[in-house]
């Protein structure tokens, strides 16, 4: 049966190829436009590249600080390296927490003889451990050399072969921020669209003043890092958020003017892709309306183009009344044509869902900074040199292909089950005689 709609398929795209042609086009700039969407989505959120464990990992962005009997006021900045290391680093929920400060360093180079701002990373050793970055050369600081204050960096493979011209550079002397580091390892570049894991160079935040720097409203300690928490498993995040809210009770148990807070925080990975969207500070409703936009946009970018094709394949139906007609005649029920119909059409647009990634994935080389911005840079200001170009396999995965999957299947559905149905269910004669 399936040899037979295959022949089918193969003489339909012979016998007009212009209709061929038009609805395999429609179905490709529908599937690109849709795919933008997903895609987008799934390279911020997803689990691929050096970030494959977001699924897993949760995060703290911002401390308040509320002063008492306040419920709509407050003051609210990163976190203070000091609240992370005291009352964050010991929950039990979490496999591994880290702190992160994005920033900028000053690095001199010797060949150029001055000093350079360049893209840093300042944290902890869990970093290596949430983080799948690839050792060109070495291994990451550890636990002892942050705290021991120990001034070890790790670079990346641009900054290595600019600077010196290889990347056999373990143990070589860097001087950044008008301090001696020792090189101790070299990763494989990141892209930029990895906010959280892009940097040329990562250095222990212990070892840094602007890292370590602190701010204090009343009684409560601000600062510049983000907290990082990878769970052992997704469902854990309700367990982290009991714990935390715990801590912080502690924390305020020493009473003061104002009151440390972390709001509903941690989120997981699609509710702070929101977040940062829509700001920090936007309260559930406004994620939950985002959330609900986000999906409109989607069902009209699936339904508009379902509708203009499935005129075409009305009018590809009245062309073949007489071959269902005779079909019938013979006795092939109303269900086997109809899946025939199913089977003709979804392949035409799976040919269409591969092109359209395709065009989706040449869209996102020539608009990649629009679509993926590094939210770090935008906060932060100058650490952004400049976006990397978008790896193939970061976009097209097993997951876009089952997006692809997904939408040619909703569009072959929306689009052929009526024009399918009515002309299924004509009666022979008026089949055979084209009314």
């Amino acid at each position: 049966m399936w040899k037979v709609y295959l022949r089918q398929i193969v003489r339909l795209l012979r016998e007009n190829k212009f209709f061929s042609v038009v609805y395999i086009l429609g179905t490709a700039l529908s599937v690109a436009m849709i795919m933008l969407i997903l895609v987008t989505y799934h390279i911020k959120s997803g689990d691929i590249g050096v970030e494959d464990r977001r699924s897993r990992t949760a995060y703290v962005i911002r401390g308040y600080a509320v002063p008492e009997g306040e419920t709509y006021w407050s003051t609210s900045s990163f976190l203070s390296p000091e609240v992370v290391e005291k009352w964050f680093y010991p929950v039990k929920s979490a496999e591994a927490v880290s702190i992160l400060v994005k920033g900028n360093s000053l690095l001199y180079s010797d060949s150029e003889q001055r000093y350079e701002q360049i893209s840093a990373t300042y944290t902890d050793a869990a970093f290596w451990r949430i983080f799948s970055m690839r050792f060109l050369e070495g291994h990451g600081f550890s636990e002892a050399d942050v705290k021991g204050k120990v001034t070890r960096v790790v670079i990346d493979r641009t900054t290595a072969r600019r600077l010196f011209g290889t990347t056999d550079v373990v143990g070589r002397p860097l001087r950044i921020d008008w301090q001696e580091y020792r090189v101790c390892g070299v990763v494989d570049d990141v892209p930029t669209y990895f906010s959280d894991a892009s940097s040329h160079i990562y250095l222990p935040y212990t070892t840094n003043d602007y890292a370590q720097s602190k701010g204090r409203t009343g009684n409560v300690k601000l600062g510049m890092a983000n907290c990082l928490f990878l769970l052992r498993s997704p469902s854990d995040l309700p367990a982290l958020k009991q714990e935390l809210e715990h801590q912080v009770q502690l924390i305020n148990g020493a009473g003061g003017k104002y009151r440390f807070s972390i709001g509903d925080q941690p989120y997981g990975v699609s509710e702070r892709m929101v977040k940062m969207l829509r700001g920090m500070d936007a309260d559930k409703k406004v994620v939950e309306r985002t959330m609900r936009l986000t999906l409109v946009i989607l069902v009209l970018f699936l339904l508009v183009p379902a509708i203009n094709l499935s005129g075409l394949i009305v009018a590809r139906m009245k062309k073949r009344a007489e071959e269902l007609g005779v079909r019938k005649a013979f006795g092939a029920s109303t269900s086997s044509l109809m899946m025939q119909m199913f089977v003709e059409n979804f392949v035409q647009m799976l040919i269409g869902g591969v092109l359209g990634l395709l065009m989706a994935y040449c869209l996102f080389r020539a608009v990649g900074s629009v679509m993926l911005p590094d939210i770090n840079s935008m906060i932060i200001g100058a650490s952004a040199e400049g976006y990397s170009s978008i790896r193939f396999w970061h976009v097209i995965d097993l997951t876009t292909v089952g997006y692809v999957l997904a939408v040619t299947f909703l569009l072959n559905l929306v689009s052929t089950l009526l024009p399918a149905w009515r002309y299924c269910r004509v009666p022979v004669v008026d089949a055979l005689n084209k009314r």
